[in-house]
């Protein structure tokens, strides 16, 4: 497949089987620069001769600087010896006898056809759906940052904690900052992000590291085959506002971190404390532990302070650094962020981790023992861990959870004595993250 040109055609300095160095342009068209061209992208032309006896169609790259299209493949010829069906395979040159007319083209195999199958590569299709918007699925859970059921608003600062649902801040520093979802539109038209500012700076960095990481379930990357001889490329694609400056890590480790796939972006001085939209591309390794279970499969991590990148973002106070609009996508190429609905994202999360209220109340009963199911909002990626936070009790001699599976508990008492007995309005947790 290759790229277009408007009403680009031209004469070259020369025929027989030279590439097509471009010498003047033909009456009522554009030359190649005037036509927009592109140094290195590939395109594809007809050259006719004057008198219609040769004609080729080839494709090859377009070189700037010279004003050269490469003769790299010869795709049909007035010989019958081009490397297309019906074609004899060949693929050489026609040898013109004087200069030819060479024009721009799309053929059949460079358009979308709603009659038959088209023969596209992965990247040209994963290209294709870039270019309208559309993709087969963002992997990332919760990357518009809208759901945060287990901190809300509230800054956190210690290693571990969840600022949003999924994402959590790995931190071993002797610096400080604070971790929080705040209320700011994004270009993606998501009310939050994630806001990392520096309280206490560090500049030393030895072994210490600062890195935002969401951890992806195995099941749901499984289709890009990570870890075997089939892995996909696969683009992330996410937002950034930093007031520091540099080319900055992002990387892909398999689930146990044993191995992992690495890239960078940059954010340039005049980029600093804006908006910006990154894309980084990532060929999927083909051994690793990319396990495809409900296990953590792989991660997908932004460094902030780390031995191996230059940029520091806790070297000083008051450094901010802010994450927002993140999708990871099959392909070489990435759609504009569309930010998914809050219901949905929610029950994705809910997978994973469920914080919410939770009452019961037995009026009149006898002392003995009493247990009631708890259906969770939906099937859990593991048997979760469970709290409830004990903070409104009456006639309670032992409480605990029994029965637990993936899609429910039961909370089982024992009444002290005969009246009434109930657990109000306390903090139930099912937490099943990876």
């Amino acid at each position: 497949m290759a790229a277009f040109l408007n009403n680009c055609r031209f004469i070259p300095t020369a025929g027989a089987t030279t590439d097509w160095v471009y010498a003047s342009t033909v009456g009522g068209c554009q030359s190649p620069a005037l036509a927009g061209a592109i140094d290195g992208r590939k395109y594809k032309f007809i050259a006719i001769s004057t008198d219609l006896t040769q004609w080729e169609i080839a494709e090859g790259a377009y070189t700037a600087a010279s004003g050269t299209f490469a003769r790299t493949t010869v795709l049909y010829n007035s010989s019958g010896s081009g490397t297309a069906s019906g074609q004899s395979g060949v693929g050489t040159k026609i040898s013109f006898t004087v200069a030819p007319n060479v024009a721009i083209v799309g053929v059949k195999e460079d358009l979308i056809s709603i009659e038959e199958a088209n023969a596209f590569t992965l990247a040209q299709m994963a290209q294709a759906r870039a270019n309208i918007g559309v993709t087969k699925k963002n992997y990332i859970v919760n990357g518009g940052m809208m759901v945060s059921q287990e901190n809300g608003a509230t800054a956190g600062t210690a290693n571990g904690y969840y600022s949003v649902d999924q994402w959590i801040l790995d931190l071993s520093a002797t610096g400080a900052l604070t971790v929080a979802q705040v209320a700011s539109r994004t270009p993606g038209g998501s009310n939050n992000r994630i806001r990392v500012t520096v309280t206490t700076a560090q500049t030393t960095i030895g072994s210490s590291y600062c890195i935002l990481r969401q951890p992806l379930e195995g099941q749901r990357i499984a289709d890009l085959l990570a870890g075997t001889a089939s892995a996909k490329q696969v683009t992330a694609s996410f937002g950034i506002k930093s007031s520091v400056a540099g080319t900055f890590n992002v990387s892909i480790p398999c689930g146990d971190f044993t191995s992992s796939v690495g890239g960078t972006f940059t954010i340039a001085a005049g980029e600093v404390n804006t908006d910006v939209i990154k894309t980084v591309t990532f060929q999927l390794p083909t051994s690793g532990n990319y396990v495809s279970t409900n296990a953590a499969g792989a991660h997908l991590q932004f460094v902030l302070m780390q031995s191996i990148q230059p940029p520091n973002v806790l070297a000083t106070v008051g450094n901010v650094f802010e994450l927002f609009d993140v999708g990871l996508y099959e392909g070489a190429a990435a759609p504009a962020f569309q930010l998914p609905d809050y219901a949905n994202t929610l029950q994705v999360c809910l997978r994973y981790y469920y914080k919410g209220l939770w009452s019961w109340r037995l009026s009149a009963v006898g002392s003995g023992i009493y247990a009631i199911d708890i259906p969770f909002k939906v099937p859990m990626r593991v048997v979760p861990t469970l709290s409830l936070s004990a903070t409104s009790r009456a006639n309670l001699a032992t409480s605990g959870f029994v029965n637990t599976d993936l899609s429910q508990t039961a909370f089982q008492i024992t009444a002290s004595a005969a009246g009434d007995t109930y657990v109000y309005g306390e903090t139930l947790i099912a937490n099943a993250r990876m």
